[in-house]
């Protein structure tokens, strides 16, 4: 496919990231108040935490992922009983009133506390949201690209932060004006919802809602009347139906252990590669580069936007590329360059404390860009395709836990460390990369290629334990469930 013919292609499809558009807006809201336990924001400067313990300001920034966890479990059982529509609503309901809290009382750690709370749940509830939802509506040559932006999104609000936090803004604090911006991309989700949210036509067939499903999918794809590519994928979704109702809801029987597996570990590497200790580490190095390792509170750390940056530029290169260069690839790539960097970053600070900055910085920034290739993003694509339509939301829920208990577990560890010390920084990349190296082997023998399939077919492909397709497109018809 040409060019030309992929914008023609993603306008007539116009419908299906619009759909879905609500739940992107939603996240890049949240995704700033991500960033303070991605990278070391200097709240400890901030008057909410003044004359606080470290363990009080510990908790209050660690209530964001114990709350997405609980935004993750009510998604798996509100996705079920109810319209993305209205979940979207209370997804939003959280963010506006988390932002204006942190607009009317931003110096109150209680407040502050329950402002990073709400943005938590909200998190959670859109996060799998749009996966299910986006994985459901959006064609095939498209998936990967629409999926993948979420991700993106989440990295964007977290540069929108990682440059806030630190920055004194006279008039306004850091969560105010987070708020603000935040209120900001909730007025456009609102109108967003209200208008271009269309819903799933798997969501409907399962309620024997077929007439409007087949509304639905019309308006999805830009069409007026029924075209036979619609019929065809129409039929498809029944076939996929009807093969899942012969199943159980546990995710793990009828061989859904094995997708769950792959994408959890996909997701681990994910946050191996971008978590509070391998960030600071790299910030630090950079931060001795640029010299500024004595920047106060006031000042941008130049070494936050320089990495997530790169992670922007570079992944966005990546994200156009998912569909073309396939979702295995990708993946493989970019976990093993980053594992085998990490590693020997490690075993370098473990051994010698004579390299210097410059050094450290290229090979930091060569990492970064490894990561950036598809580390973070295809693990979400990867969730919206890979399970059974009566086991997903519980699937995706499931691995969005586990990614916040990992982010829970490393910053609640690594907070109280001195990272003066160049052997902190061995351990801390030794321990990230030694496991991403053997997660890339698992993945390299186990993971399927998925690209442009619908997503029966991927899912087909994830069940199967022989004739696994690792490369191209093949489109697997065999059935799922004998």
């Amino acid at each position: 496919m040409g060019c030309t013919e992929w914008v023609e292609l993603n306008q007539k499809n116009k419908p299906q990231s619009n759909a879905i558009a609500t739940g992107v807006f939603t996240l890049l809201a949240t995704g700033m108040y991500h960033a303070a336990t991605l990278y070391d924001p200097g709240y400890r400067n901030e008057e909410w935490a003044y004359s606080r313990s470290d363990t009080a300001v510990l908790v209050t920034l660690m209530l964001f992922h114990i709350a997405a966890i609980v935004g993750s479990l009510a998604g798996w059982i509100l996705i079920e009983r109810y319209a993305k529509k209205q979940i979207n609503f209370v997804t939003m309901s959280f963010v506006i009133v988390g932002c204006t809290v942190s607009i009317a009382v931003p110096h109150s750690l209680i407040a502050v506390a329950f402002a990073r709370s709400l943005m938590g749940v909200a998190h959670g509830l859109a996060y799998l949201l749009v996966l299910v939802h986006g994985g459901e509506i959006v064609i095939k040559e498209l998936r990967g690209v629409i999926m993948a932006a979420v991700n993106f999104c989440v990295i964007s609000g977290a540069l929108i932060g990682g440059i806030v936090n630190p920055v004194d803004l006279e008039s306004l604090t850091a969560h105010q004006f987070l708020g603000i911006i935040g209120l900001t991309y909730m007025l456009l989700a609102f109108f967003l919802n209200l208008m271009l949210c269309y819903e799933s036509p798997v969501f409907l067939l399962q309620r024997n809602q077929d007439a409007e499903a087949l509304r639905s999918m019309l308006k999805l794809r830009n069409e007026s009347t029924e075209s036979w590519e619609i019929r065809n994928e129409m039929t498809e979704f029944k076939t996929m139906l009807s093969e899942d109702a012969t199943t159980s809801r546990s995710i793990f029987m009828d061989g859904n252990l094995r997708p769950l597996a792959l994408v959890a570990l996909g997701k681990v590497a994910s946050v191996l590669s971008f978590n509070y200790a391998v960030n600071t580490v790299k910030a630090n190095v950079i931060d001795e580069v640029l010299d500024s390792s004595a920047t106060t509170t006031t000042d941008i750390r130049l070494s936050i936007v320089i990495l997530m940056s790169i992670r922007m530029v570079v992944g966005m290169g990546a994200m156009f590329a998912v569909d073309v260069l396939g979702r295995r690839a990708l993946q493989l790539v970019s976990i093993c360059s980053t594992g085998l960097v990490l590693v020997a970053m490690g075993i370098v600070y473990l051994a010698t404390d004579s390299i210097t900055p410059d050094i450290g910085m290229a090979l930091f920034v060569a990492c970064e860009v490894g990561a950036s290739l598809g580390l973070t993003f295809i693990p979400d694509v990867l969730c919206s395709e890979a399970f059974n339509t009566k086991k997903k939301a519980l699937s995706i829920a499931v691995v969005q836990v586990l990614e916040q208990i990992l982010h829970l577990i490393v910053f609640g560890v690594v907070y109280w460390w001195n990272f003066a010390v160049y052997d902190r920084y061995g351990v801390t990349l030794l321990v990230a990369g030694i496991p991403m190296l053997s997660i890339g082997y698992v993945l390299y023998r186990k993971l399927p290629e998925t690209s442009k399939m619908s997503i029966r077919q991927a899912r087909i492909e994830f069940y199967k334990r022989e004739g696994i397709v690792f490369g191209g497109s093949k489109n697997s018809v065999e059935v799922l469930y004998d």
